[in-house]
């Protein structure tokens, strides 16, 4: 019992672990410059990229701050997969929640419902909620190794996929500009999802 319960521990605190260090890659820089004021981190990097004319005009419209704001919709959803005790549950949906009400948009929507980007922020908190409830609390044990090594690799192509087209913007806007390390932060993250649950797969096999 001791020996399970010592598992269980610790495969707890290295979800925990790499949801952090995701979110840390999500935070820190994801494009940088001389200037310190546009050292972007995703977050910011999305904001910036929903406002540049190319991206209002371009079809599908804002797709580039889509792939950027999805890694935190990926991470709830991750997050919730791991949870299976009571416990786990509970931080899994405070966590959930957390990541939610950041990606609301500012009281302005209220004023301004029309607005493509403020209307991606909200359709984006309502999917994080869904899809992490649905993925976390319905969908059976068996299924989950496979949706968590699914999400990872999503989480891997979307967040290079959207930063290498936001740099492009960044640079030609800015005539400057590098990637930065939390990108690589994130997709390590991912990356370690994926093969911790493709290990722990295989050995029981």
């Amino acid at each position: 019992m001791s020996m399970a319960n010592n598992e269980i521990n610790a495969r707890g605190n290295g979800v925990l672990f790499l949801s952090l260090l995701a979110l840390a890659g999500y935070l820190l820089p994801w494009a940088t410059a001389p200037n310190a004021a546009m050292t972007l981190n995703a977050f910011d990097l999305a904001e910036w990229t929903s406002l540049h004319p190319l991206q209002q005009g371009a079809m599908p419209p804002l797709i580039v701050p889509l792939l950027l704001r999805a890694q935190l919709s990926i991470l709830a959803a991750l997050i919730t997969l791991w949870s299976t005790s009571r416990n786990e549950r509970i931080l899994a949906f405070l966590f959930v929640a957390l990541l939610s009400v950041s990606q609301l948009p500012p009281l302005e929507f209220l004023n301004n419902v029309a607005d493509p980007n403020y209307r991606q922020l909200l359709f984006l908190a309502i999917a994080t909620i869904i899809l992490s409830t649905g993925l976390g609390f319905i969908l059976p044990a068996r299924f989950r190794p496979f949706v968590i090594i699914f999400l990872a690799v999503a989480g891997i192509v979307t967040s290079l996929l959207g930063q290498s087209q936001a740099i492009e913007l960044y640079q030609v806007t800015l005539e400057q500009g590098e990637t930065g390390g939390g990108l690589w932060l994130i997709v390590g993250a991912y990356a370690a999802f994926s093969l911790n649950v493709l290990r722990k797969f295989l050995r029981r096999r």
